[in-house]
This record gives C-alpha cells, sequence and structure tokens, in this order.
C-alpha cells in the first residue's frame, strides 16, 4: 500500500511533463498521460506498451525510461530489465533513478555501488524518498555485504518443476508429518482462468505429497478453497486440521481471511474469520498457535509501528476473541513485518521483516515468546545468508523436529518469479528448552506469582515470569543443560526458593513443572 501511494504520487506529480520535448507531439502527450495513469493503477503491462512506443521519440527524455523501468519492475519476470532503462535515465539527470538504480545494484550484489547511488540521491532536493528509508537502504546494502562474507551453515535447495512453476509460488504450509504441502500459485490453470494488470494469473491454492521424499506432481484443490477469485494459502493449524486462506472481494480491491475445516478428508467451505482479525484495512498473513486459542495475524490498521504489523488475538474463558494486541517494537518496526509463523512448541515466532536488519526485501527471523502474559519477546534473529538474501525471502515455516523448514524466494536458477525452497539445518533452530507449568495453592485455585529466574548463583538476573492471573499459568524460556535458581513470589504466600535444571525429556524441548504455594516456608513442585 506504502508502494502504491508513492508511486501514485510520483506519477501524478509529473503528468503532462512532456511539454517541450524534441519530437513530441499532441498524440504523443495523450499517450505519455494515459500510460502515466495505467502505471498509477497497477496497470504495468499496458503502461509499458505505451511506454516502450515512446522510448524513442526523444532518447533524452529520462522520465520515459524511468517510467518504464518502474513498469517492469511490476512485471513478472521483467524485473531484470528494467535496470537499463533506470540507468539511462541516470545518465540524463533523472534524480529518482538514482535510487531506483541503486537497488538494482543492491540485487546484483554490487553493495559499493549501491551505497554510492543512495548517497548520491539523497543529496538530490525535492526528492520523493525520505532520509530515513535512503539511510535504511545503505544499511540494507552493508548488512547484505557484512552477511554474505559471513555464511550459516544450511543446505537449501529448490522443490523442482513438480511443485514450481513458471509463474509465482509461496506460503508453503506444510503438515506435521511433512508430507503434504499446502502453498499459493499464478500458474496458468487458476480457477476462473483470470490475469491481474500486471500479467500474472490470479492467485490459487494447490497441493503436492511427499511420499518417499520425493514430491508429487502439484494439484489445483479447487473449490471450495478456490474460487473465481484470488485464494492464497495463509496458515494451517499444527494438526493440520484448520486451514487460513485469504480471499479478495469481488471488487478486487481488498479482501478477508477466511477459515475451513478438514472433516472426513474434505474441506469445508471457508467462513469468514472474526472482526477482530478482518478490518477495513489488509490483513494478508495469520498463523494459528498451537491448541488453536491464538492466531498471530499482520495488519496495516492504524496504530502500528508503521507499515504492517504483527498482532496477536487470544480466545477468552466465554469463547469470543479478544482485542488484537501489537506484538510491540522488539519485533515490529516502521516497515513491513509479515508472514507469521508460531512453531508447534507456542514459544518461537518466525516472521519476515523489511525492516531491523534486513539485507533486502523481506528477511526470516526468529523471535522467542519470552512472557506470554506481558507480551515480552527476544530481540528478532536474523536468520542468515544463504537462508536470506537481497531479494524477498517470506513465508518459512519449521517443521516439530525444528531442522527442515520450507520458504519462498526468489533465487538465481529458479524456475520463474518466487519458487518453494526447502532448508536443511545442521541442527535443530530450537535452540532453548521451554518450561511451562501452572502455579496454584492448597485448593488448587490459581495464583498469580512472580517468578524470578537467575543463574545458580542467584548473583545474574536471567528474565522475569508471570503468571497468568486467572489461569495461574507461566511459562520460561532457559538454556538447555544449564542450571538456574528459581525465585517465586505472590501476595499472601510466602516467597519460595528452588534450583532448577534445565533438562529435555525423551528429547523435547519442553519441561512440565507445577508450582504448589503455601503459607508455610516448605516449597512443594509437582512435576509431570
Amino acid at each position: 500500500m506504502m508502494q502504491r501511494t508513492f508511486l501514485l504520487i510520483l506519477i501524478l506529480s509529473l503528468m503532462h511533463g512532456a511539454m517541450g520535448q524534441t519530437g513530441y507531439n499532441r498524440a504523443h502527450n495523450r499517450m505519455l498521460d494515459e500510460a502515466k495513469l495505467l502505471l498509477a493503477t497497477g496497470e504495468y503491462e499496458r503502461a509499458s506498451h505505451l511506454y516502450r512506443r515512446l522510448v524513442g521519440v526523444d532518447t533524452t527524455f529520462a522520465e520515459v525510461y524511468h517510467e518504464l523501468g518502474l513498469c517492469q519492475l511490476r512485471m513478472p519476470g521483467q524485473k531484470d530489465r528494467s535496470t537499463a532503462h533506470f540507468e539511462h535515465a541516470v545518465r540524463h539527470g533523472h534524480l529518482e533513478a538514482h535510487y531506483q538504480l541503486g537497488m538494482a545494484r543492491h540485487r546484483q550484489q554490487r553493495f559499493d555501488a549501491a551505497v554510492e547511488l543512495f548517497r548520491a540521491y539523497k543529496e538530490g532536493r525535492q526528492r520523493l524518498v525520505a532520509d530515513r528509508d535512503v539511510d535504511h537502504a545503505i544499511g540494507m546494502a552493508l548488512s547484505a555485504k557484512a552477511r554474505m562474507k559471513d555464511p550459516v551453515d544450511v543446505r537449501i535447495r529448490n522443490l523442482g518443476p513438480m511443485v514450481n512453476s513458471p509463474g509465482m509460488d509461496y506460503c508453503p504450509l506444510v503438515t506435521a508429518d511433512g508430507n503434504t504441502m499446502y502453498f499459493t500459485s499464478r500458474r496458468d490453470g487458476t480457477t476462473g482462468g483470470r490475469k491481474d494488470g500486471g500479467g500474472q494469473w490470479f492467485e490459487d491454492i494447490w497441493m503436492a505429497r511427499r511420499i518417499d521424499d520425493i514430491w508429487t506432481n502439484a494439484m489445483n484443490v479447487r473449490a471450495p478453497l478456490n474460487s473465481a477469485m484470488h485464494d492464497a494459502t495463509v496458515g494451517m493449524a499444527p494438526d493440520g486440521r484448520s486451514m487460513i486462506i485469504y480471499r479478495t472481494h469481488p471488487d478486487l480491491l481488498s479482501g478477508d481471511l477466511y477459515e475451513s475445516r478438514l472433516v472426513d478428508g474434505a474441506w469445508t467451505e471457508p467462513e469468514r474469520m472474526t472482526d477482530r482479525i478482518n478490518s477495513p484495512h489488509h490483513e494478508p498473513s495469520a498463523s494459528i498457535a498451537p491448541g488453536g486459542d491464538e492466531i498471530y495475524f499482520t495488519s496495516d490498521r492504524p496504530g502500528g509501528h508503521g507499515g504492517r504489523d504483527i498482532y496477536r488475538i487470544r480466545r477468552l474463558p466465554n469463547g469470543e476473541w479478544s482485542l488484537p494486541l501489537n506484538l510491540g517494537p522488539n519485533v515490529n518496526t516502521p516497515y513491513d513485518e509479515d508472514a507469521p509463523f508460531m512453531h508447534s512448541d507456542g514459544a518461537t515466532l518466525f516472521f519476515s521483516s523489511k525492516g531491523h536488519d534486513s539485507m533486502g526485501g523481506y528477511d526470516v527471523f526468529k523471535a522467542v515468546l519470552t512472557d506470554p502474559d506481558m507480551n515480552g519477546w527476544s530481540l528478532p534473529e536474523n536468520m542468515g545468508y544463504p537462508l536470506n538474501t537481497v531479494n524477498d525471502d517470506i513465508y518459512f515455516c519449521l517443521a516439530e523436529d525444528g531442522q527442515t523448514g520450507w520458504l519462498s524466494s526468489e533465487r538465481p536458477g529458479g524456475l520463474g518469479g518466487q519458487d518453494i525452497y526447502q532448508v536443511e539445518f545442521p541442527g535443530t533452530q530450537l535452540d532453548y528448552l521451554v518450561v511451562r507449568g501452572v502455579v496454584t495453592d492448597a485448593a488448587e485455585d490459581p495464583v498469580q506469582a512472580r517468578i524470578l529466574v537467575t543463574d545458580k548463583e542467584g548473583t545474574v538476573i536471567q528474565g522475569v515470569y508471570n503468571a497468568n492471573a486467572h489461569t495461574g499459568r507461566y511459562l520460561l524460556v532457559l538454556t538447555p543443560g544449564q542450571e538456574y535458581a528459581l525465585t517465586v513470589e505472590a501476595s499472601g504466600f510466602a516467597t519460595q526458593h528452588m534450583p532448577l535444571v534445565a533438562r529435555t525429556i525423551n528429547g523435547t524441548r519442553e519441561l512440565p513443572m507445577d508450582i504448589l504455594m503455601e503459607p508455610a516456608e516448605q516449597q512443594l513442585t509437582r512435576n509431570e
């Protein structure tokens, strides 16, 4: 939405810009105005046809070359062709083309050249891109340069032509057993047979199955998940029995999130989700947390930190959904966050962001829920190169074992646009242990307690956690194998002290531990 607004301002500010250009007559001026309007309204393919007819009329008219480049930048398979037009516009003094050519050099991994162009652009007057955003572009180039010199140990492979297509393929949703994948595709064969203004097929949901580690040929899932509108995968419950999809309205200007359930092997008619999620604004992504009582979603609604933010809603004791809670500045930035995926452990959130220390476009990040009731999150960790690249790397999801993941990305050697890739890590990405349980009194009523976690000597604070006032539930996120000291405090109860060794049980990364509070000095724990 921000990009569309920026583009509209740019094009409308340049209407009738051909006055006095060599070789231009009234027909050329009308053609240019029509091309600008088509570009501003997202009709990139039609606009590009007109711009290509105009570039030869006056080769010094940098504005036409710049705007043809903008069209190609947004057309499938044409992004690389836009670079030559931005280069031509820069040679003829077009200020805004400096910024676009800087972004192109970034995609080419020519980071020093990108930084030089961004800095030259920043010296210009009456720029359309704010200082903050130019500085962020410079930061992304420097981040990409540093990360590519220090790659992480990971194996990434394209799922190949049985799954991917010459069109855009993205947002994989994989069942817990890793053998069924639903994803969004913009390929020939879409329900309704329609294309958008950029020449891409409408979105449809497709499915592939894995047999003996080989993915079968993807199939369109048809109705009821697909319709004549855009239909896209969004999120799936960890048990694979519920799926969230995004469906546009008939006007194609907006859409909502819907939920479908798997009943007797068939998906039910999708039902529009609660207004706690859907709004007059844009909510393109969501993830169902384990148990189905929490949903994480993205929205560009007012009141956020900027662009799209990630929010959470929680099912209340009366069965209704809570008001949306913004995940706060540790997770959200002034730029776009999208594609949240809450792992089946209930504590690790993977998401993509154009902010933080992104290498360019969307990068995949990981954050850990440190305090569920106080909305506490660790600082996000960039998953590193080569999982992240200078292009958009998004819609990451991780298997239950923490070692196999999938994401959408545009990389050299792909089949076209975004493809779906499988990621193999040498070890688990769940590098912590979750301790969870309930704090109660002798009558087994919940107790609102404060839990202080320190090192075993009690000198260094590792974290402060709070048990839920209504349920007594708590969750600690600790490092496996470490020794800790816990101090549990609650009004009306004696303070309790206990040692804790963060050991996994049967290979899991979860340690259940209930805490019994008594008005005596003795401390009791109930381990399950």
